[in-house]
């Protein structure tokens, strides 16, 4: 089963880069994040009724639900995507590992849990995957006299110059998923369905996002920008192989695999995108981006293995 575990990292990575590819036809990080509400509401919405998941959830489930759904998607999700926009794939999802550790240092100061040495040794190690893939890995430059349909996809994925409000969103947005895993976890462990609980914290982060858009003096004065419909294809596609068949791996992986094992090869996410770019953009990613995402997922499997 560990098959599904590495899919649903697989997944997660394809996701990213199709994110990427599609920000700024959607008119950016917080419009991609509002299209895609709509769109993950939809889609595991009907997962849900399939599955009979709705019967699952209860009255005490909101709270928790909706605090995971503010800090973990209406945050979480147009910061990662910002980041993704200044800095590219491949750092953003490397950055955001750091919600690993992030989630154990909150777990350690809000839930009272203890973190062991080799925990505290995971997240150095996280730490140090970073800073070689992100400071000494080579970047993606688009070459000149290259195939111009590999240009297009590599001017995409350029990583010509470092941001520090990208690094800075990502970072962010690795805390807000942290928060989030930290607040579903009361829920998860009543045995709920993840399709429902997911459809519900997509819609409550859908709320707020377009309540804040539709209500903004832009909005009313230009009207709503609606996406062409390539555009939204491809981020209906994003949504469904990152939330929904990610997640139905993650929970066939689960079902018959131990949390840490699963946990840790559903992280590999890092470590997946680099062939993915590799093969989308034509540019071999440098060896330290290599070395640095295995560190970093090393270093997550670390803190899970508790």
């Amino acid at each position: 089963m560990g098959f599904f575990a590495i899919g649903t990292s697989i997944c997660i990575a394809l996701a990213g880069l199709i994110s990427a590819e599609v920000l700024k036809a959607v008119g950016g990080p917080i419009s991609l994040s509002r299209w895609r509400m709509i769109v993950g509401f939809v889609m595991l919405s009907l997962v849900a009724t399939a599955t009979g998941g709705w019967s699952t959830l209860r009255t005490g489930h909101l709270p928790f639900i909706i605090l995971s759904s503010l800090a973990g998607i209406a945050i979480a999700d147009p910061a990662l995507n910002g980041g993704i926009a200044r800095i590219g794939a491949r750092r953003a999802a490397l950055i955001f590992s750091l919600s690993a550790p992030f989630a154990a240092i909150l777990g350690f100061l809000v839930l009272g849990e203890t973190i062991g040495f080799a925990q505290v040794m995971g997240c150095a190690l996280v730490a140090c995957g970073i800073a070689v893939a992100v400071g000494f890995g080579k970047t993606l430059t688009v070459a000149p006299a290259a195939d111009p349909e590999l240009v297009r996809n590599e001017s995409v994925h350029a990583e010509d110059k470092a941001s520090l409000t990208g690094l800075l969103l990502v970072v962010i947005a690795a805390l807000g998923q942290a928060v989030g895993i930290l607040a579903m976890r009361p829920v998860m462990l009543d045995h709920v369905d993840p399709f429902g609980v997911m459809a519900v914290r997509v819609l409550a982060a859908g709320i707020v996002m377009w309540t804040l858009y539709l209500a903004s003096p832009r909005t009313l004065k230009h009207g709503v920008g609606i996406p062409d419909r390539r555009s939204l294809a491809l981020l209906s596609l994003g949504m469904f192989v990152g939330y929904v068949v990610g997640m139905s791996m993650l929970m066939i992986a689960l079902s018959a695999t131990s949390v840490a094992i699963t946990s840790t090869l559903a992280s590999m996410a890092p470590v997946a995108i680099l062939p993915m770019l590799w093969f989308r953009t034509g540019t071999r990613p440098a060896w330290q981006a290599w070395c640095g995402a295995f560190v970093a997922v090393t270093g997550t499997a670390i803190i899970f293995w508790r």
